[in-house]
């Protein structure tokens, strides 16, 4: 007698298939917006930065003229949008390949929120070019909360991943090749610093040009220089602040190294240029008020990168002890089992 499949099970399988062909459909789209988002804001980031298309003025001259007291020097601006840039770059062509094109940081990190960060990146050098400063500030709010959407998307991904690894090695259903080839993209693998770093460069940039760019429409307006300040010495604390959290943070995923040492890049920036400060700065601040900024954002780069070695250096130690304490008790010599005994 033979059996016969139910109406369900024979339902079933069509509707399974059409769910992976529908998931695949998603993420060949998802890959092709992240290179279309790339390309649009590479070319109206270089039309507008750099060409001048928009307004007829680059970007270097109008944060000339709009000189704030959070603005970094100019070199450190041409200098890490180049890392973003080649970085997202090779994100971009990366996730294209069939290894990559899949990857639950690629679908479920970013899916389409990338193209979101990349059209308010293009919008932004469109209105600041334009010096519409009330819109350009707004679109860099959003920019900003796209890219931490996309890190805080990604670390919930390293999260799960991890968690499926530790659960099937420890149910014994994958292998050591498994285990090592995991989705998490820890540092220092490929995956990380394709897939990973060049989000946390960009969001680590945009988090201070977010109030630089505040700073900016202040100035812009006319507001009195005391604003200014106050802008400057809140934002710079609590950027601080939260790279502190990110550093100490024990969650899967951590500790962030890449946002943290952008900010104390960009304090470092900030430090530098306020060494010898504008004509601009000069006339609408005193010394002492200069002397203070130029403090706090050395202060803040300084103690940034001393806690960013020390945490490192002191993880590295706890993961050799943690080895070291997990060595065997016993040692196999020609197929026998000898007590363990050290030297």
């Amino acid at each position: 007698m033979t059996d016969v499949a139910s109406p369900d099970v024979v339902a079933a399988a069509p509707r399974d298939g059409g769910d992976k062909k529908a998931r695949k459909t998603r993420a060949g789209l998802n890959n092709l917006l992240n290179i279309l988002g790339y390309l649009l804001s590479l070319v109206t980031s270089y039309l507008g930065g750099v060409a001048g298309w928009f307004g007829g003025v680059p970007n270097s001259e109008l944060s000339s003229k709009y000189q704030t007291l959070i603005t970094p020097s100019a070199a450190y601006f041409g200098y890490i949008w180049t890392v973003i840039f080649i970085s997202e770059g090779i994100f971009a062509v990366a996730q294209l390949l069939p290894k990559y094109r899949e990857h639950p940081l690629v679908q479920r990190g970013l899916g389409s929120v990338y193209f979101l960060a990349c059209s308010a990146q293009t919008a932004w050098s469109i209105t600041f070019g334009y010096q519409i400063m009330p819109v350009a500030f707004a679109v860099m709010c959003v920019l900003l909360v796209t890219l931490l959407f996309i890190l805080r998307r990604q670390w919930d991904v390293v999260a799960e991943e991890e968690m499926k690894t530790e659960t099937s090695a420890s149910l014994g259903e994958t292998s050591d090749e498994e285990v090592e080839e995991d989705m998490t993209a820890r540092p220092p693998t490929a995956a990380y610093w394709l897939l990973r770093f060049p989000f946390a460069v960009h969001a680590g940039w945009i988090a201070p040009a977010t109030p630089l760019m505040l700073s900016v429409l202040l100035v812009y307006q006319g507001v009195d220089a005391a604003v200014e300040l106050w802008v400057a010495v809140i934002s710079l604390p609590l950027l601080f602040g939260g790279c502190m959290g990110l550093l100490l943070r024990e969650e899967p995923g951590a500790p962030v190294y890449a946002f943290p040492g952008v900010v104390a890049y960009a304090c470092a920036g900030i430090c530098w240029e306020l060494q010898a400060p504008a004509y601009s700065i000069l006339a609408r601040h005193d010394e002492a008020t200069i002397n203070l900024m130029k403090n706090l954002s050395g202060f803040c780069g300084l103690c940034l990168l001393v806690v960013m070695i020390s945490r490192f250096f002191a993880l590295l130690i706890r993961d050799a002890c943690i080895k070291w304490n997990q060595r065997p008790d016993t040692v196999e010599i020609d197929g026998e089992e000898y007590p363990y005994i050290q030297a």
